[in-house]
């Protein structure tokens, strides 16, 4: 309990303290009831394993425990989603964090297992100097996780704890023996005990005064290159990988821009490496240069023909080794000291632990049009791994061979690439779940079969397709411009994008996004806007010849050219049924006709349900407006959303309508509902709101539109499902 003290520098009050108390005084009457008995130390451990156990579910899941007290199948669901929940609090809190229920769980847990530890090797083995290295790591956690130097107590608390323990080493076998308490207590207090209490706890507290660069500033480690140490808050990981999921829970607001004259992406790293097991890594990041000095041009270019800008960034929940900038940079102010920047990989990077300040960028943003890009040739001064193509699969290049046979310059082969991806033909779609895996290569399941997730499938995607027809490519990580706000842009956790950047000699590297956004979010260059969208010629008179199709852009069909037919190989034979059918055939019918009832029993139990709620709501019942509220969380429901109880009904309709992308008019309908809601569930009248029907139809319209259902959810939609089949 002493090092847990250590918990105060990244937990913002003390909700935590009782229930830590509770679990180890719990931990330690059983292990003094255990040896009162006469356990062995094995049967002493498992029985506080067992009391841990119900200790947690007394706490936090009593409410579903058999009796309040003996854990079941509920309370393990309970316990396991509480500390669940703790994924999204680390994961986008700025230490100290309120000690939410989900983090005090994890903290009863961590220092009961703690406990039993340390009362099984000072107790069990009789050996308590061993403990140090357990409540080593109960300082460790906090240390990493906060940006400051824990407090000065802590370490006096810990010292002194530790010292009590080596204090007290092998007399808990004298109280067994019933020796006089006044010499036991002698010998754990007295002088000798004394000073070696003081000198550990002045070592404690010196040691945390000196060593401030202990930790890694708020970042767990592994999350971030070692030679960088680490970030708080919340910031990016230099590893984009072709099976992984957006973590989009949360909204947190990272910058503040002001001076962006056009909407471009704000990059924070580039990746060089592809390894087809596991995605794109960064690799190959140098010294680079002193960031404060005039920057050269990226390495490569030669042309630095663009539109200059001055932009202002301010940090907000961002701290990261990584500076993210705009364009080309000219030259970044403000940030600090010991920022690099290196113009192979176009990076500002720190290998220092420092908080990100407000900085300023003189940046060029490049503007080649088409035609020039078109004509760039010449030599590729670059790294050869930025065309390194080794380990990937046959029918991948296949592709990529196919798509720009047409092609005519490398510029025509990455648009052609960048416009298989964004054309709806094609079949992509952008969702934050990726396709179920169908193989070991996450390339050709993404490819060829799933067709679907989010940014860093299609630039992973695109960037190998360019490397295996010889086009140097990266992709590049970082934000889209985010949304205006007044005078500022406001970039946020939403704006988090990775795309491709592919080298043209002269120009160097350009941008390209095969992403299939919907939203607006999209910051195409020029140059590639007008070769995916080239303007329309008016149609030719009769008689006149057609117009030749710009280079790379989609050939139209011939007049009178019908689709493609299927080959008669394909079509299965038809053939008649035998006119007699024997019982086994009656008998293999029923089973297929109950299977298929079984299967409907779902989609009926819904729309049955659905058809009671619109008569209640069309009729004015009482109670019209919850039935319509109810509906309309089983839609959301049946998209694979679970509504939290403790969750607002305004809390809800927020996050419902910025998860699933409704529109203007499904949002206001949805906020209207809220609201009719609140009334009758709070100020109820005898006045029922008639416009509740057309309400409920925008909401289910505009989800119809932008959330639509796939065949599985509609054919065993969720909300008629029981609650352990909804995952």
């Amino acid at each position: 309990m002493c090092a847990s003290a250590a918990f105060a520098g990244v937990l913002a009050d003390l909700r935590w303290l009782l229930p830590s108390l509770i679990t180890v005084v719990a931990i330690v009457g059983t292990g003094v009831l255990g040896r009162r008995l006469g356990w062995p130390n094995v049967g002493v451990a498992a029985g506080q394993l067992a009391v841990l156990l119900v200790t947690l579910t007394v706490l936090f899941a009593g409410s579903s425990a058999f009796l309040g007290v003996l854990p079941g199948p509920a309370a393990f669901g309970e316990l396991t989603r509480l500390l669940g929940g703790t994924r999204e609090l680390i994961s986008t809190g700025v230490p100290p964090v309120p000690a939410e229920p989900p983090l005090q769980a994890l903290v009863c847990l961590g220092l009961g297992v703690v406990a039993l530890l340390v009362d099984l090797i000072a107790v069990g083995i009789g050996t308590p100097a061993v403990t140090g290295l357990v409540l080593l790591c109960v300082f460790a956690i906090p240390a990493s996780l906060s940006d400051r130097m824990l407090p000065w107590w802590t370490f006096a608390l810990g010292g002194a704890g530790y010292a009590l323990l080596l204090a007290s080493g092998g007399h808990h076998r004298r109280w067994r023996r019933y020796e006089e308490p006044d010499r036991v207590a002698h010998t754990l207090f007295g002088r000798t005990t004394s000073v070696v209490a003081g000198t550990a706890g002045v070592i404690a507290v010196l040691a945390g005064s000196v060593f401030t660069g202990v930790g890694t500033e708020g970042r767990l480690p592994g999350s971030v290159p070692e030679e960088f140490g680490g970030t708080d808050g919340i910031g990016l990981q230099p590893f984009t990988s072709l099976r992984g999921q957006l973590n989009r829970d949360q909204v947190v607001e990272l910058f503040r821009v002001r001076g962006l004259q056009q909407d471009s992406y704000l990059r924070a790293m580039t990746l060089r490496k592809f390894d087809p097991r596991s995605g794109w890594q960064l690799d190959g990041l140098t010294q680079g240069v002193d960031a404060s000095a005039p920057l050269p041009l990226p390495e490569g270019t030669t042309i630095g023909r663009g539109r200059p800008e001055r932009i202002e960034v301010q940090p907000i929940g961002y701290r990261d080794p990584w500076l993210p900038v705009f364009g080309t940079p000219v030259e970044v102010s403000g940030m600090g000291r010991s920022w690099r920047y290196d113009p192979a990989a176009g990076i500002v990077f720190t290998q220092t632990n420092q908080e990100t300040r407000p900085y300023t960028q003189q940046v060029i943003v490049p503007d080649p049009s088409p035609e020039e890009l078109r004509a760039a040739r010449g030599p590729m001064p670059i790294d050869p791994a930025y065309v390194d193509a080794s380990g990937i699969a046959p029918e991948v290049t296949d592709l990529a061979r196919r798509l720009t046979e047409n092609a005519p310059t490398e510029f025509d082969k990455a648009v052609a690439l960048n416009r298989y991806f964004t054309d709806p033909a094609n079949g992509f779609r952008y969702d934050l779940t990726t396709a179920p895996a169908t193989g070991q290569d996450a390339l050709s399941d993404f490819l060829f079969r799933g067709k679907r997730g989010f940014c860093e499938q299609y630039a992973s995607s695109m960037a190998v397709l360019l490397r295996s027809i010889g086009i140097p490519s990266r992709v590049a990580v970082g934000f889209t411009a985010g949304y205006q706000d007044g005078t500022e842009q406001v970039i946020t956790t939403e704006d988090a994008h990775a795309w491709v950047e592919a080298y043209f000699p002269g120009w160097g590297w350009q941008t390209f996004d095969p992403t299939p956004l919907s939203d607006g979010r999209t910051a195409l260059p020029q140059f590639l806007d007008t070769a995916l969208h080239p303007p329309q010629a008016a149609a030719p008179l009769p008689g006149q010849p057609q117009p030749a199709p710009a280079p790379g852009a989609p050939v139209p069909p011939e007049a009178g050219a019908q689709p493609d037919q299927p080959d008669a190989r394909d079509v299965p034979d038809q053939r008649r049924e035998p006119a007699d059918r024997t019982w086994s055939v009656a008998v293999l019918v029923l089973i297929v006709l109950l299977a298929c009832a079984g299967a409907a029993t779902p989609l009926a139990v819904r729309e049955i349900r659905r058809g009671q709620r619109l008569q209640a709501i069309t009729e004015g019942r009482a109670g019209a407006a919850d039935t319509a509220w109810r509906e309309v969380l089983d839609e959301f429901r049946d998209r694979g959303y679970q509504p939290r109880d403790t969750h607002t009904a305004r809390q809800l309709a927020d996050r419902l309508a910025q998860d699933h992308d409704l529109d203007a008019t499904g949002t206001d309908a949805l906020k209207h509902l809220v609201k009719a809601v609140e009334r009758e569930w709070y100020a109820p009248t005898s006045q029922a709101d008639g416009t509740l029907p057309e309400t409920l139809k925008a909401i289910t319209a505009s989800l119809q539109q932008n959330a639509p259902l796939d065949l599985r959810s509609r054919l065993f939609p969720r909300s008629a499902l029981p609650p352990w089949r909804t995952s």
